[in-house]
């Protein structure tokens, strides 16, 4: 995965995988605003560069079998990647598509939902094409 770093508009290799609890340590507390350890339980994913653990984004998936889908619970990137001048592009793209592929492996032809902010619905239905569904949005890619 490539993020896009906004100033230089060069790209960079990303990677995501599971985060561990130790991983919230106070640093990464303050460059996010949701308490994650209150979703460790489920499976919570970081988006980081190739060779850097810094966390420059998490997401939260649960795997709805019975509905075959996959929810993402959360979605935040750090402070400093968020707004109209963030460091770096892409993150929550590349989290979304992640979704998406967990989603083709759990069998589910890549169905994602997800509820958002009411803010946000406009931005998720533009930016990643997702749609309404009752009290939620999906994609299916």
């Amino acid at each position: 995965m490539r993020v896009l770093h906004t100033a230089s508009g060069k790209y960079k290799e990303a990677r995501i995988t599971l985060l561990r609890k130790v991983e919230l340590t106070g640093a990464t507390k303050k460059r996010f605003d949701f308490d994650w350890e209150r979703e460790v339980e489920i499976e919570t994913y970081k988006i980081t560069f190739i060779n850097d653990d810094y966390i420059l984004g998490l997401m939260s998936v649960q795997i709805n079998s019975s509905e075959r889908r996959c929810e993402i619970r959360l979605l935040e990137l750090s402070r400093e990647n968020r707004g109209d001048f963030k460091v770096y592009d892409r993150l929550a793209g590349c989290l979304i598509a992640f979704a998406c592929k967990l989603s083709f492996k759990e069998g589910f032809n890549g169905f994602v939902s997800l509820i958002p902010k009411t803010v946000l619905i406009s931005h998720y239905m533009r930016k990643y094409f997702f749609s309404p569904m009752g009290a939620q949005l999906y994609v299916r890619r």
